[in-house]
C-alpha cells in the first residue's frame, strides 16, 4: 500500500457555479482530495475582493500543479443570452468584447497555470455566429490558450436548439470555421433511473470519436449528481463511465457536478447527494470520485494524453443505435468469454503519438457483473500491463507460439485495462 503520488496532465475536473463572492480558500483541500488536476475557476469580478481571492486560487494551482479555465467576465459571452436579437435572429457580441479579451490575455495568458477561458455552456443556435467569432478573437490573441466551449449533446430535444438535424455536421461545422483542436459536450442517459447503456450514450461518444480518429481531442461531462431522472451513481457507475469515454479517445473528465445545487431553480427541484452536500460535506459520491480519479492519475493519466486512437468497437454485440461491432482489423484477433452474465466490451487500439508503440485497451461495459476473458493477439511478442501505481509489468503469453499471444482477464463492471504491444517485426 502506498500514497496517492499526485494529479498527472490528463484534465480531469469539474462544473463549477459558484461565484468568487461564495468562494473561500477551505474549498481548494477538498479539490486536492478529489485528485482534480483542471478546474473552472469561480465566476469572478474585476472588484479587489475577487482579484485578491484569484490571486489565492491561482498560487495554489501552481503549487499543487493544477490547470484552470478562468471564467473571466471579459471573455465568457454567457450573458449575451439577455441581448436582443439582430434582423437575422441571431445574438451578436458586444462592440467591445475584443477589447476586453486583449485585457484578460495581457493579465493572465502568461501564467503557467492558466489552460484557458471560458466562453460558454450549451450554446443554442442563435448564438452560433458569436460563439464562432468569440473563439476566433481568443485565440488571435493567446493561440496556445483554450477558448473552452461546451456543446449539448446529440439527442432528439436538441436538434431544434441546434438548428442542425445532423449533429455531425454541426460539429464538423464548428471545427472547420474556428479551427478547433479540442472540444467537450455532455450528456447524463446513462445514469438514467432503472436504464443501463442508453444508446444515446454511444451515439455521442461515437460522433465525438470520429473527431478522435482525426487527431481533434475532446472531453467528455459525466454524471455525479443525481437530480431530474438520473441515478446517484456508484463507485461503479463512476469507473464505467470514465472509462467508455477514454476507450472512445477522450482526453479529459469533467463531472457534473461537484457542488449540490440547492434547488431554487423554477423547475429543477431534485438535485440530492452530490460530492458536496449542501452543507460542505462530502458525501459517498465523492470518494467514489476521488478513487476513480486517482487511479486514472497514477496508472495511465500521462500516457492517455499521449494515446492516438485507431479503432474502438463493441463485443460480443454493438449497442442498438449507437457504437460499432468490434471488427478485428487491428492485433486483437479473438475472444473468448469465459464466465460472466451479459458480457459487453469496448476494445480500442491506440497508438503512441510519439513513440508509435501500439495499446489496446479493453473495458468491462457491463456495469453491473464482472467478466472473464481471454484475448488472442496476432504478431504481439511481448504484453505489457499496469499495475495500481502505474508500474508496467510484462504479462506470461499463455500460448507457445512466436506470432500469438493470449492473456487471460478478469475485469469488474467499468474496469478498464491498457496494454502496452510489442509486435512481431
Amino acid at each position: 500500500m502506498r500514497r496517492f503520488s499526485g494529479v498527472s496532465r490528463f484534465p480531469i475536473g469539474f462544473w463549477n457555479y459558484m461565484t468568487m463572492k461564495e468562494w473561500d480558500e477551505r474549498a481548494l483541500a477538498d479539490w486536492e482530495a478529489c485528485a482534480f488536476s483542471t478546474i473552472q475557476s469561480p465566476a469572478y469580478s474585476l472588484d479587489e475582493e475577487d482579484r485578491n481571492k484569484l490571486a489565492v486560487l491561482l498560487a495554489w494551482c501552481e503549487k499543487q500543479n493544477v490547470k484552470v479555465i478562468l471564467r473571466d467576465p471579459r471573455v465568457s459571452i454567457y450573458r449575451i443570452r439577455d441581448l436582443p436579437r439582430d434582423e437575422k435572429g441571431d445574438r451578436s457580441l458586444p462592440h467591445d468584447y475584443e477589447r476586453g479579451v486583449a485585457e484578460a490575455v495581457a493579465e493572465f495568458a502568461h501564467h503557467p497555470q492558466v489552460a484557458g477561458f471560458f466562453i460558454i455552456d450549451e450554446p443554442e443556435r442563435d448564438l452560433h455566429e458569436a460563439v464562432v467569432q468569440a473563439v476566433g478573437i481568443v485565440k488571435t490573441h493567446a493561440a496556445h490558450l483554450l477558448p473552452f466551449v461546451n456543446f449539448f449533446p446529440a439527442i432528439p430535444q436538441t436538434e431544434a436548439l441546434l438548428g442542425y438535424r445532423d449533429y455531425g455536421r454541426y460539429l464538423e461545422d464548428y471545427v472547420q470555421r474556428t479551427g478547433a483542436k479540442l472540444v467537450s459536450y455532455d450528456y447524463y442517459g446513462q445514469m438514467t433511473e432503472r436504464e443501463y447503456e442508453n444508446p444515446l450514450y454511444y451515439t455521442n461518444l461515437s460522433h465525438y470519436r470520429n473527431l478522435a480518429l482525426r487527431g481533434i481531442d475532446f472531453w467528455n461531462t459525466i454524471l455525479s449528481t443525481p437530480h431530474f431522472r438520473y441515478r446517484k451513481p456508484s463507485y461503479d457507475d463512476v469507473r464505467w463511465q470514465v472509462n467508455t469515454s477514454l476507450a472512445y479517445g477522450a482526453k479529459g473528465i469533467f463531472y457534473f457536478t461537484f457542488y449540490t445545487p440547492d434547488n431554487t431553480f423554477n423547475s429543477e427541484t431534485n438535485y440530492r447527494q452530490g460530492p458536496i452536500d449542501w452543507w460542505g460535506e462530502r458525501t459517498d459520491t465523492f470518494f467514489h470520485m476521488r478513487d476513480v480519479n486517482r487511479e486514472l492519475h497514477q496508472r495511465w493519466g500521462n500516457l492517455f494524453m499521449d494515446l492516438q486512437l485507431l479503432r474502438v468497437g463493441h463485443y460480443p454485440e454493438a449497442p442498438a443505435d449507437g457504437g460499432q461491432l468490434l471488427d478485428f482489423g487491428g492485433a486483437i484477433k479473438e475472444i473468448a468469454v469465459e464466465a460472466g452474465h451479459d458480457p459487453h466490451l469496448i476494445v480500442s487500439e491506440f497508438r503512441h503519438r510519439i513513440s508509435g508503440q501500439p495499446y489496446a485497451f479493453i473495458v468491462n461495459a457491463n456495469p453491473r457483473d464482472s467478466v472473464n476473458v481471454q484475448v488472442y493477439m496476432q504478431d504481439v511478442r511481448q504484453l505489457q500491463r499496469f499495475n495500481a501505481y502505474g508500474e508496467a509489468y510484462v504479462v506470461n503469453n499463455q500460448v507457445k507460439f512466436v506470432d500469438e499471444f493470449s492473456s487471460l482477464l478478469w475485469l469488474a463492471p467499468g474496469q478498464g485495462e491498457l496494454m502496452a504491444l510489442e509486435r512481431v517485426e
